[in-house]
């Protein structure tokens, strides 16, 4: 588990960058604002450390399309129920 320091400084670096992959892929801010807060709440509960500070970007990036992905196909697998 990361301290509230190391949290901020990764949000303050990757903040930017993991809402617009969001905005970029989900085309929604609700659904931008929930994956942003998955990824920097996976984040903090992590305990992986990075080699590099390239290591801990492509980790972010990885991370939020795995999340955008996901959420996309929980919305396309949903069948309509008839009324």
């Amino acid at each position: 588990m990361r301290d509230e320091q190391e949290v901020n400084r990764a949000i303050e670096l990757y903040g930017d960058m993991v809402r617009r992959l969001c905005m970029i892929h989900l085309k929604n801010e609700a659904d931008t604002e929930d994956i942003f807060q998955n990824v920097f709440l996976k984040y903090a509960l992590s305990s992986i450390r990075f080699e590099s500070e390239e290591h801990e970007r492509a980790w972010f990036i990885r991370v939020t399309l795995n999340a955008c992905r996901d959420l996309l196909r929980r919305f396309f697998r949903r069948r309509p129920v008839s009324l």
